[in-house]
């Protein structure tokens, strides 16, 4: 009985390794290099980017925060102010803007990167931010 019990722990290590190792040779194979805010898109050409990782620049043209809207989110308008277009907008939802160092809306008319997955929302390209270490302010 013992040795049967053995033969199963030992059989489900070889398993578990054997699994560990497949998937950190699919994470180290990931495609792509890590996206910084080095080589960025202009806020205008963010719409050729959607659906990937990205670093977008723009200036800020316009801050807005919405507590009415579900998430009370803040809006940074990069290229233009809401409603107009083109624009590229940068969400920030309420849990996470207590982590910012500054008020948003001292950004306002700054020139800004953030680093995230281009989305869209009403055909307006957007990247939400999660954190911090995302935005980066360039001037």
């Amino acid at each position: 009985m013992l040795a049967r019990l053995r033969t199963l722990l030992v059989g489900a290590v070889i398993v578990l390794a054997v699994v560990a190792i497949g998937l950190g040779r699919t994470l180290s194979e990931a495609p792509g290099d890590p996206v910084d805010c080095d080589d960025p898109v202009a806020w205008d050409a963010a719409g050729q980017v959607v659906g990937e990782s990205a670093a977008i620049e723009g200036p800020v043209t316009d801050v807005t925060h919405a507590p009415e809207v579900g998430g009370a989110p803040t809006f940074l308008n990069l290229g233009a102010a809401h409603p107009e277009e083109p624009r590229f907008d940068v969400v920030v939802y309420e849990d996470t803007r207590e982590a910012f160092d500054a008020p948003l809306e001292d950004l306002e008319g700054a020139t800004v990167c953030v680093v995230g997955e281009v989305r869209t929302r009403d055909g307006v390209p957007q990247i939400v931010l999660g954190a911090p270490p995302q935005l980066e302010r360039r001037d």
